[in-house]
């Protein structure tokens, strides 16, 4: 590893960087619910472009985990840019106009399934700001990862092997970021965040250390169901259907009791947002 590879490889993660600002400040400008997770993916690739610039984590080859994190980005878009296109012709925005709340299935296949779950279900009446970033980061990490994972595997022979270690990095470097990163999202979007998640008590345990490292290590393993013949076609169907599983046990959980009680309390409080004034960059 050369610092010339290093340079190029924290170049590269700017660059998405820059992409996601640009999406943020469009979602907040028009008051998109999408904004929410668009700033936390915008915080944390920041600090994986900072760590790359002095590569403290010391990656054995920071050019992989530079393919990884542009490569994955360009999943992500490619799912908004689907939606947005969708928008364009009149669907219901996220933000409760023009048509309200909407369904996966009334939404085209162009835009993957996981991310038409995530869609719809910002959509309801009672949606809060912790659950719009759970959503999203599940099927960015269950969907998204896996397949931007497989993509990056030479000719599909499971070379993958030799970039164990620093995928554990960025997992180490992730999860070190989350608690700061929660804080953030608390001043931005909804200084109640920390109330609603005493709220979700054992629900959102995906947006703490543990869990991205959990979430992660799966997309691992089902990368390489992927890059097996006769595993593929099931853990597609896997990947395309966890999101909208984990939606329903997180709303509609199997205890009869706290569901029960998630009922009542959808109906007591409130799912207020702040939105950041006009023109905000992200920071």
């Amino acid at each position: 590893m050369t610092q010339d590879a290093t340079a190029v490889a924290a170049a590269k993660v700017a660059g998405v960087v820059r992409e996601l600002t640009a999406r943020v400040m469009q979602y907040d400008a028009t008051r998109d619910r999408r904004a929410v997770f668009a700033y936390t993916y915008f915080r944390l690739t920041s600090d994986l472009a900072a760590n790359l610039r002095t590569n403290t984590l010391s990656f054995r080859e920071p050019e992989w985990v530079a393919d990884l994190s542009v490569t994955l980005a360009a999943a992500y878009s490619t799912a908004m840019d689907a939606i947005d296109s969708w928008l364009g012709l009149g669907a219901a925005r996220p933000d409760g106009a023009p048509g309200g709340e909407v369904r996966a299935a009334d939404m085209p296949e162009s835009i993957p399934k996981p991310w038409r779950d995530v869609y719809a279900a910002s959509t309801v009446r009672h949606s809060y700001v912790l659950e719009e970033v759970l959503f999203s980061m599940m099927a960015h990490m269950s969907y998204d990862l896996p397949l931007a994972l497989r993509a990056l595997d030479p000719a599909a022979h499971g070379d993958l092997r030799r970039h164990i270690a620093d995928f554990h990095r960025m997992n180490d470097l992730l999860a070190s970021s989350v608690d700061g990163v929660q804080d953030e999202i608390s001043a931005r979007y909804c200084r109640r965040l920390h109330s609603l998640d005493r709220l979700f008590t054992r629900d959102d345990e995906l947006f703490t250390s543990y869990g991205i490292r959990v979430a992660r290590g799966m997309a691992w393993f089902n990368c390489h169901r992927l890059l097996d013949p006769d595993a593929a076609a099931e853990a597609q169907g896997s990947i395309s259907r966890s999101t909208a599983a984990f939606i329903a046990e997180f709303r509609s959980p199997d205890d009869w009791k706290r569901r029960h009680a998630f009922r009542v309390l959808r109906a007591l409080v409130p799912s207020r947002r702040q939105w950041p004034p006009a023109g905000t960059p992200p920071a």
